[in-house]
């Protein structure tokens, strides 16, 4: 079978152990130019293990460079599986997540939403559009997350105060008792006002993401269903 035939560049490329990252990278850097001359599929899985090398390395910069041609050759070359693996998703979810550890949530959200609408059952996918929006609460989570902040500053000088004015008196006053019992309070009401703002923001996300999940399943319907007319 010809295709059983390997270039010396593929042959040595796939003696590198497949977690040697940085040995990957390295080899891939020196030989580009002879990589780019290889035939069709030993150029593509040389490709997509560069990535996956990238990626592990936190090379994201670097992957992002590379990945949109690979993605491109997936499509031009309707290629769907690669070793057993959606080979589209995988690739989709590679720049994703670059995009998010580069801080650019809102690139990440727009691929993972179109990850959504290829698959609107992708857990994966969903779970992480969710992630990318928890990276950037809306004003008022950032006016509880300020106000609790307060809140806690409040109680450490309160503590401040009662230690030096009061020091560790075994049977503290009424004075004591009542400052105790404010510092409490305030200190509660700090971590009241800090759980409900980003409780009432996650909430708005889940409810948020299942509605645009429902959505793209419903449109999907409506393209599925055919409509039939009959001719008298």
């Amino acid at each position: 079978m010809a295709g059983s035939f390997h270039s010396k560049i593929y042959n040595d490329f796939k003696e590198i152990d497949v977690h040697a990252y940085k040995r990957i990278v390295e080899f891939y850097s020196t030989y580009e130019d002879d990589i780019q001359r290889l035939k069709f599929h030993e150029y593509f899985e040389l490709q997509v293990t560069y990535i996956d090398a990238l990626f592990e390395m936190a090379a994201y910069d670097n992957l992002l460079g590379v990945c949109d041609e690979t993605i491109e050759m997936v499509i031009q070359n309707n290629i769907q599986y690669h070793q057993g693996e959606d080979i589209y998703r995988k690739l989709l979810l590679r720049k994703a997540a670059a995009h998010y550890n580069l801080l650019e949530y809102h690139k990440a959200e727009f691929i993972l939403k179109e990850l959504i609408k290829i698959d609107p059952s992708d857990f994966y996918a969903i779970r992480f559009y969710k992630k990318c929006q928890f990276q950037h609460p809306p004003t008022y989570v950032q006016y509880t997350r300020g106000a609790s902040l307060i809140f806690f500053l409040f109680t450490a000088m309160v503590i401040c105060f009662e230690m030096s004015y009061f020091g560790f008196q075994q049977e503290p006053n009424a004075m004591a008792i009542l400052i105790e019992i404010t510092r409490n309070v305030v200190f509660l009401f700090g971590w009241l006002v800090l759980i409900v703002g980003d409780c009432i923001f996650r909430f708005n996300i889940y409810r948020a993401t299942n509605r645009v999940v429902k959505r793209i399943k419903k449109e999907k319907l409506q393209k599925i269903e055919v409509p039939v007319s009959f001719k008298k």
